[in-house]
């Protein structure tokens, strides 16, 4: 039998001739050496475990928004995935290409979704295949998926804010916006200014101004009120109303009280409510209960006024009625007016200085407005098919939700406040990310070769000449 026992190590003998063991290379640096070492493992270690967070807070919160399973199932419960092209195009990476070609182009149509097809995902497929893409289907399936994403959009932590309001279940604003559409379909969306377009579609949406997200959207044609989409809504009790001139209507005012919500307007310069009681602000308060609005003299001493007044207004039936609200007044020394609200928050709760500051927090949904149109491109629709412009607007939606989502999620991760990042500067960021965006989603790690495959096959895809005949008789044969 072999014997198979290691020989003892041989170790080292000093000059005593006493064995020692042989220094091991970490030992025969000095100490300056080895502090120098740890420092870097240890700053080696923590740019791990940032980079192992940020992936997982990203997936999380944004790339959680969209899956691909579920994706599946509503595609099969809107019958999206009965085209004939569903083998070449899947509906997840129609949905993502759909999102993001809002960003990464400008001009919003089918040739932007095929190019983001096949540069992001790979999917080389025929110029008129998305096309075919476009109907009801991908308009309801487009619609369930923006408004689960809402649903699970991270909610900014604001304690500033959250903090005054916490006796509100929410605080909503609604506003309105006009698209400018395809003069073939004038007869499903006529336009109210006939001399600059022919059609025109009007999205109205609804937004909870706390948390900085879109929560309810409706599409009508440009002649539909904006007040009168609000009023369709069901009121929902113990919430705060925030809105422009384009709601004022005392009826409205009458059904928000009614309903056991509140409400903070901005106050036309032609509203003339009746007053009833003057708590500050008023030259002979007593002696100007009963008066006109219009008939008040205010004090200079102050740079406010707070009074009750009494509003009439109209029912169906044709009874006339009256509701009675809190009008306060801030002035501007700038442009020497008074900026007049109305509101059913008390004056035990609520000065005027911060009723004003309150109604500021209306400008979210003008950003998020700002947002869809600049960065979303939601006003460059060039079809003339109405599912595709309605798939188009919630597409774009769902884009401004996951710049939400990312916004919010890079604030927590930096410990910061979300006010701190601008959304309208991320939109502009966005092109850049649309790319790396879409890889992270599919989960795709790429090579220096397959990178250098995808650019060229973006190159060979997407930048062929469409018009061989133009280009020869524009430029002959220089091209």
């Amino acid at each position: 039998m072999k014997n198979t026992a290691r020989a003892p190590k041989k170790s080292s003998t000093n000059q005593d001739g006493n064995n020692a063991a042989t220094p091991t290379r970490l030992e025969r640096l000095s100490f300056s050496e080895r502090w120098e070492r740890e420092r870097y493992n240890k700053a080696q270690k923590k740019y791990n475990r940032a980079l192992k967070t940020a992936y997982e807070s990203m997936k999380q919160n944004v790339f959680d928004l969209v899956t691909r399973d579920e994706v599946g199932r509503l595609a099969r419960k809107h019958k999206f995935t009965l085209c004939k092209e569903e083998s070449k195009i899947p509906p997840f990476e129609f949905v993502l290409c759909c999102a993001l070609s809002a960003v990464a182009e400008q001009s919003r149509g089918f040739a932007s979704v095929w190019r983001i097809l096949a540069a992001a995902c790979g999917i080389k497929v025929a110029r008129s295949a998305p096309i075919q893409r476009f109907g009801r289907a991908s308009a309801e399936l487009m619609q369930a998926i923006f408004e689960r994403a809402v649903s699970r959009l991270p909610l900014p932590v604001q304690e500033e804010v959250t903090n005054k309001l916490s006796m509100f279940e929410q605080v909503l604003a609604d506003d309105g916006s006009v698209l400018k559409l395809s003069p073939l379909l004038e007869k499903l969306f006529p336009a109210t200014r006939t001399n600059t377009m022919k059609a025109a579609a009007k999205l109205h949406a609804r937004a909870d101004l706390v948390n900085r997200r879109i929560v309810r959207v409706e599409i009508t044609g440009e002649r539909e009120s904006e007040l009168e989409v609000a009023r369709r809504d069901p009121l929902q009790p113990g919430t705060l109303y925030m809105s422009d001139l384009a709601f004022t209507a005392y009826g409205y005012f009458a059904d928000i009280t009614e309903g056991g919500a509140d409400l903070l307007f901005r106050l036309k310069s032609s509203a003339n409510p009746t007053v009833e009681w003057v708590r500050h602000g008023v030259y002979a308060p007593r002696r100007s209960e009963g008066k006109k609005l219009s008939e008040m003299e205010f004090c200079r001493t102050y740079d406010t006024f707070d009074l009750d007044a009494s509003f009439p207004y109209e029912e169906a039936d044709g009874t006339k009625r009256s509701v009675l609200l809190r009008v306060v007044g801030v002035f501007n020394h700038e442009t020497e007016v008074y900026h007049c609200y109305v509101t059913t928050l008390s004056a035990e709760q609520f000065s005027p200085e911060e009723i004003a500051n309150l109604y500021c927090l209306r400008w979210v949904i003008e950003l998020l407005f700002k947002l869809l149109k600049s960065s979303c491109h939601l006003d460059h629709l060039n079809t003339s098919n109405p599912h595709a412009i309605r798939t188009f607007i919630y597409a774009s939606l769902l884009m401004s939700t996951i710049l939400s989502a990312m916004a919010i999620t890079a604030a927590r991760h930096a410990g910061i406040s979300p006010n701190d990042i601008s959304v309208l500067m991320l939109g502009i960021a966005a092109p850049l990310m649309a790319i790396p965006l879409m890889l992270l989603w599919q989960d795709r790690e790429l090579t220096r070769e397959e990178m250098a495959a995808m650019l060229m096959d973006i190159i060979l895809n997407c930048c062929r000449q469409q018009n061989h005949k133009r280009a020869r008789k524009k430029w002959g044969d220089v091209l």
